[in-house]
């Protein structure tokens, strides 16, 4: 037999293309040839519709997910934010510079240096006259620390509304009426009276004065 007979007709194996080639036809004929398969195929149509609802599920979890975990972060960034401006009076007064806490923060220098500029630290305590609930003459009620707004030396840029807020706040509609004095320090730690950098004291009024 010839070198040519022993090889293997190309008739066999070969098949002709159609006259037109799938990735040659416009978008609707291949759609179309598409569903022709899958349409002899019912569990091959099935599978593939199961991955795409799979696909769809999988996305739709992952951006509830997300958006779960984001909204915490959020939660958790909103509770601490209260205390971002303390942080940074705190950082100064231990000696570090606005570079150096807002490095630690990982927020802008700006911001840093605004709070330093214009907020101050400070401590308070409410005094309550003769209240039953504790005792005759002047008791010690509450007491705490915040951060105001300073003036341009670095004090208290309005002591009365600070001290009135933190009566009301403090005291209530039921005891508003007693007779109670407010004291602010600066800085996070109280010290003796006569150090106050501010005393205020209201008077007792009718229960149904103010």
């Amino acid at each position: 037999m010839s070198e040519q007979n022993d090889r293997p007709s190309v008739g066999k194996y070969h098949r002709g293309r159609p006259p037109r080639a799938l990735a040659e036809a416009s978008v609707e004929a291949q759609r179309a040839a598409l569903a022709a398969y899958l349409a002899d195929r019912p569990q091959l149509a099935e599978f593939a519709r199961e991955m795409v609802d799979a696909f769809h599920e999988a996305e739709t979890a992952n951006a509830r997910t997300r958006l779960a975990a984001a909204g915490l972060a959020r939660k958790k960034w909103k509770e601490y934010e209260r205390e971002v401006p303390g942080l940074i009076l705190d950082g100064r007064d231990a000696g570090m510079s606005g570079a150096e806490i807002a490095a630690e923060l990982g927020m802008g220098e700006s911001y840093v240096f605004r709070i330093m500029r214009e907020k101050v630290r400070y401590s308070y305590r409410i005094d309550v006259l003769d209240d039953p609930d504790i005792g005759p003459g002047w008791q010690a009620d509450e007491n705490g620390e915040g951060v105001a707004d300073a003036n341009e030396a670095g004090g208290f840029a309005d002591p009365d509304s600070l001290a009135d807020t933190l009566r009301q706040g403090m005291l209530g509609v039921r005891r508003a009426h007693m007779a109670a004095r407010v004291l602010l320090w600066k800085g996070p730690d109280m010290g003796p009276d006569d150090e106050a950098a501010y005393v205020r004291e209201w008077p007792a009024t009718g229960a149904h004065e103010q």
